[in-house]
């Protein structure tokens, strides 16, 4: 049954079905904000301590035409499509603030099959993959508590918050940069996706164990 506000709506086919639906179609719209972040992503590139290849110039002896291709070839080799057009000492962050904004979606969309998940299991309409030799709680171990959904909903928080750091980064970066630039994103950036992938890993174990779901 449907629930709205929490409460049973109106008749469907398969409230189940429907739920999965929309949880897909989530996580059908992150993996295509994700790619295309991906795809779009430039390098920066051969570029000397101000964001310019006057170095490079010169060290082909006036040659543009080889500082660019030199420019172009590294980008290639570090695997990238393509390059910014513009650079200072470092490339913009507002690349770093989009990537992070596209795994904090992700982490939403999670989260909220989390929760869904957890309001379900306290209907008893449905209820997660419980291991054989899985214990629901240290006080009390016949309980079959949500633990995979609960720790999907404390890394997602963790990344939500986490992933905001990215647009901070770039609203109050001093001109091309300052150090509390690059110390904050050493932190940001690997550890928002390691979140990210934890919490898929979850996400596929709780998805993935249909066999032991049980459905009132």
């Amino acid at each position: 049954m449907p629930q709205l506000h929490a409460l049973p709506g109106g008749a469907a086919d398969d409230g189940r079905a429907s739920a999965r639906g929309l949880w897909l179609q989530d996580l059908a719209l992150d993996y295509r904000e994700l790619t295309r972040r991906a795809d779009e992503l430039r390098f920066l590139g051969c570029k000397g301590a101000t964001g310019t290849q006057a170095s490079f110039v010169a060290l082909f002896d006036g040659d543009a035409d080889k500082a660019d291709q030199l420019d172009r070839l590294v980008a290639e080799k570090a695997g990238f499509p393509g390059l910014l057009l513009v650079s200072g000492q470092t490339y913009t962050r507002k690349q770093d603030s989009l990537i992070l904004s596209a795994l904090a979606g992700l982490a939403a969309s999670a989260s909220k099959f989390a929760n869904d998940l957890r309001l379900l299991q306290h209907l008893k309409e449905v209820e997660e993959p419980f291991g054989a030799k899985q214990v629901g709680s240290s006080a009390m171990p016949y309980k079959r508590n949500p633990m995979k959904a609960e720790r999907i909903n404390a890394l997602a928080r963790w990344l939500l918050v986490g992933a905001e750091s990215g647009n901070w980064t770039l609203a109050t970066q001093w001109f091309e940069r300052t150090l509390d630039d690059s110390a904050n994103r050493r932190l940001s950036l690997p550890e928002c996706f390691l979140a990210a992938d934890s919490i898929l890993l979850l996400w596929d174990a709780v998805a993935d164990d249909s066999s032991s779901t049980r459905t009132s």
